[in-house]
């Protein structure tokens, strides 16, 4: 177990470079199992946090069904199956063709499809009515300009009456994965590339996070600190303890 979160902690040293690629989350298909695959190692917090992702987007975007759905940075398209099962039509992408094996054996049908390529390879015009990512800018993008170039991308791809939902882990400092900007930065990059935010939510109180995500520790441990830290979360001026924040955001109508 050491050893595991020791190499762990040698991998966040070098996130800048390390989990932008697909090699990484390559390597991650092929050595690890279930939903650490595209998350944490500790599969009872991956659970909880599916959980509290699937709450805000039923809260948020409502009944799905008739919608088509781009799941972007699908991972083993836990979300694209999830969408799928609520009505949606899905397209779930990743630049990860590991993830993507998992997430094609996964699935029965046709929907979710799935196809192979980055977040700056996105070339869909009008194609969505939902665009859906979980920690893929943060992730993907090195600097503001990638922002920038992938968030025009996801605003080319959206209908005019589209929306898109972000949950990013969105930080300047030691918790940023690889894009180092704060929220307030991020949110004007997005009004930038021809978004209207409409709301904002935190989510995953991080000090709870960095304890529990590392090591898999046995249900009865994790789920009490993840309800404590969800909890602490709403008291006065703790929203900002939030590890991922839940952005909706709609294509900006613009003046002629």
């Amino acid at each position: 177990m050491l050893n595991r979160v020791r190499e762990m902690w040698q991998q966040r040293r070098q996130r800048e470079s390390l989990y932008s690629t697909a090699a990484y989350w390559d390597s991650k298909a092929e050595t690890l199992k279930g939903k650490a695959v595209s998350m944490w190692a500790n599969n009872h917090l991956n659970v909880l946090y599916e959980r509290e992702a699937e709450a805000i987007i039923a809260k948020t975007l409502g009944d799905v069904r008739g919608r088509s759905i781009l799941d972007l940075g699908c991972g083993t398209g836990r979300m694209s199956r999830w969408f799928a099962a609520q009505g949606a039509r899905v397209v779930g992408v990743d630049f990860s063709a590991g993830a993507l094996a998992i997430a094609k054996g996964e699935s029965a049908g046709d929907n979710p499809a799935y196809r192979l390529g980055s977040i700056f390879e996105l070339a869909d015009e009008n194609a969505y009515d939902i665009v859906f990512a979980w920690g893929v800018v943060t992730t993907a993008c090195r600097d503001e300009g990638q922002a920038l170039d992938a968030l025009v991308r996801i605003r080319r791809s959206l209908r005019a009456d589209g929306r898109l939902l972000l949950t990013e882990p969105i930080h300047k400092g030691f918790l940023h994965r690889v894009l180092d900007m704060d929220l307030r930065s991020f949110l004007a990059a997005m009004r930038k590339a021809g978004f209207d935010v409409q709301a904002t939510a935190p989510m995953h109180f991080w000090p709870a996070r960095l304890m529990l995500s590392y090591v898999q520790w046995p249900g009865w441990l994790t789920r009490p600190v993840y309800w404590i830290g969800q909890g602490a979360m709403r008291l006065p001026g703790l929203s900002r303890l939030g590890d991922y924040w839940a952005i909706l955001a709609t294509p900006a109508v613009r003046s002629t």
